[in-house]
């Protein structure tokens, strides 16, 4: 695990990264992924006072979004790393957003999702390449990590 900034980098999940929005993926067998938002993203969101996530069933584009957040200063998508179905939604979540804000990697996950072409998984970035870039983005932001 990175962390730079106070901001926590596993180095074993797959990074979707696209301007300031950032999202995680973690890989459950060769189709699955487990989705959710980075500590940067929590972090830069504030605390997280509503979420709506995309219906069990659902398919959504890579870059479409799987839910989306509100918080005191910010609102909006939370993008799909990759083009699939959403296979599970963590209803936790929806009726305690906070919990992204705590623990945005274990038990703040957004969805699971079912990637359509198993190939685009691997074009997120990985290991030292997401947190390289994920560290260009904390220097850019002058941001320092905190949970609530």
């Amino acid at each position: 695990m990175a962390n730079i900034s106070n901001c926590e980098i596993p180095e074993n999940l797959y990074y979707y990264i696209e301007g300031k929005n950032t999202v995680w993926a973690k890989l459950e067998g060769t189709d699955v992924i487990v989705v959710g938002i980075t500590d940067l993203a929590q972090t830069m969101a504030g605390k997280i006072v509503k979420v709506r996530l995309k219906k069990k069933g659902t398919k959504v584009e890579k870059g479409r979004p799987v839910a989306t957040m509100e918080s005191g200063k910010w609102a909006g998508p939370v993008p799909a790393p990759v083009t699939g179905e959403i296979i599970e939604v963590n209803q936790e979540v929806e009726k305690s957003p906070v919990i992204i804000n705590q623990d945005p990697y274990g038990r703040g996950w957004l969805v699971k999702m079912k990637a359509s072409n198993p190939d685009e998984i691997k074009q997120l970035f990985f290991g030292q390449q997401a947190v390289s870039k994920l560290q260009e983005l904390i220097n850019q932001e002058k941001l320092t990590c905190k949970r609530l």
